[in-house]
């Protein structure tokens, strides 16, 4: 019997340091898409930016000479 006890107690440790280690895998793939977003969203709002304004100050020039 203490050898079954002491068998499923590794088995337990084992499952325990399983689900550990695959959560830190995931935590450090989250942590670099994390940080690739925060990367690229400056980017992606600048160019967001510069569209909405182009088409503003586009309708704005072409009201003018039209007026």
């Amino acid at each position: 019997m203490d050898e079954y006890l002491i068998n499923f107690n590794s088995y337990v440790k084992l499952a325990f340091w399983k689900v550990a280690a695959s959560l830190t895998g995931a935590a450090v793939r989250n942590q670099r898409l994390f940080n690739r977003v925060l990367w690229v969203a400056p980017i992606v709002l600048a160019a967001v930016l510069a569209y909405m304004f182009g088409r503003l100050f586009g309708a704005i020039l072409i009201l003018g000479l039209a007026a």
